[in-house]
């Protein structure tokens, strides 16, 4: 009596377990989760799954070290989604471990993992998914704004069954040239282009070929992000990892051409104008030619993204330039910059703007280097 007891109730425990294991597969995070899936694949194009599955390797896996706050380890969660996806045998999980698998292109080891359990699986798969290795990138141009300061490479592939994609990688030359965002729109290079070209008149369209523009994406790539994290960029990381996998190799890294005069003959010609006239010390000279090495360092376009880093936060040496001189850095760029502009052909509109930042910036640039110099005892020097 006391067996069959004891038996009824290990059968009763396993049952409450089974249960168990199928309300959690089942309970409504899941059910949301699924339904993104879902609706991923009921929308007819794959930029739907493509976009979940680089979210996903996103959210897994730990950010860049440049990013990660001081004192803190950051976790790689990638293993733990895998086992949650492995662990539920369905067609949602399915597509979606297959398009993960094919995005993971530096992560060979869960990469492999997810191809064991698809081949256990042995399901069917859209032929998109199986045929995504044989993408056909047929187009690449380079988008140049008028400051020079912003490049955006457009890169046009076609999926099985004639799905367009356009993704757009945008490399900004303020900070070190590092990827600051990446964009992907469900249509024709060429549509892409003709929308954004309504409202882009200060662009410039180049041309480039498939090699040069993954040698462009991986230099940015390689490069520490400084500024602060679109909405858009981390969640198509994954994704344009995995582009530049479908480029061909061997191109070159070709900057955009540098004007042939000199700093040196550039600030003899300013400060033989009658805007230079307030600036009589010499040293305002070797201020000027400091300020040409922010950004870009092309000394004839100012952006107010370059103003920002130019004087947006201040930083006072006391051998680079005296004190009085120092704080003159906004009223040289503000005669400065007008004259460049002539030089370069930006127009007035846009200098008016840069100048705008200038100004706006003009007080906080002067009270730091004056909090600076006070700290270091150089403020009576003044």
């Amino acid at each position: 009596m006391n067996h069959e007891r004891r038996a009824r109730k290990a059968k009763q425990i396993r049952r409450d377990e089974r249960r168990a294991r199928k309300r959690n597969v089942n309970g409504p995070a899941d059910t949301v989760f699924r339904d993104a899936i879902r609706g991923a694949l009921a929308g007819g194009h794959p930029l739907s799954l493509l976009s979940l599955a680089s979210m996903v390797i996103h959210v897994a896996k730990p950010k860049p070290p440049i990013l990660v706050k001081s004192g803190r380890c950051d976790t790689n969660y990638l293993h733990p989604v895998l086992d949650g996806l492995i662990g539920v045998r369905n067609r949602e999980t399915t597509v979606l471990l297959a398009v993960i698998a094919e995005l993971l292109v530096d992560d060979p080891a869960p990469q492999l993992r997810c191809r064991n359990e698809l081949a256990e699986r042995g399901e069917y798969l859209p032929r998109w998914i199986t045929a995504l290795p044989q993408v056909e990138v047929y187009r690449a141009v380079r988008r140049t704004n008028v400051f020079g300061d912003v490049d955006e490479l457009v890169i046009g592939m076609r999926l099985e069954g004639g799905h367009e994609l356009t993704i757009a990688v945008q490399i900004d030359h303020n900070m070190l040239s590092s990827v600051a965002d990446a964009g992907v729109v469900p249509e024709p290079i060429d549509e892409a282009l003709a929308r954004v070209a309504e409202s882009s008149s200060d662009t410039k369209v180049v041309e480039t070929r498939l090699a040069d523009a993954r040698v462009w994406i991986e230099d940015a790539l390689s490069k520490p992000t400084l500024a602060p994290e679109s909405d858009t960029w981390p969640l198509y990381r994954a994704l344009v990892q995995w582009l530049v996998g479908r480029l061909p190799e061997g191109g070159e890294h070709q900057p955009p051409a540098v004007e042939s005069e000199s700093n040196e003959q550039l600030c003899d010609r300013f400060f033989a104008t009658p805007s230079a006239a307030p600036f009589t010390d010499s040293s305002h000279r070797e201020l000027l030619l400091e300020l040409f090495e922010t950004g870009t360092g092309d000394p004839l376009r100012w952006s107010t993204a370059r103003v920002r880093s130019a004087i947006g936060s201040a930083r006072y040496v006391e051998d680079r330039v005296p004190l009085d001189v120092a704080l003159d850095a906004p009223d040289l760029l503000r005669a400065f910059i007008p004259y460049a502009h002539a030089q370069s052909g930006i127009r007035d509109e846009l200098t008016s703007r840069t100048l705008a930042m200038v100004d706006a910036l003009r007080s906080s640039y002067k009270r730091e280097v004056l909090r600076q110099a006070k700290y270091w005892g150089l403020d009576d020097a003044v």
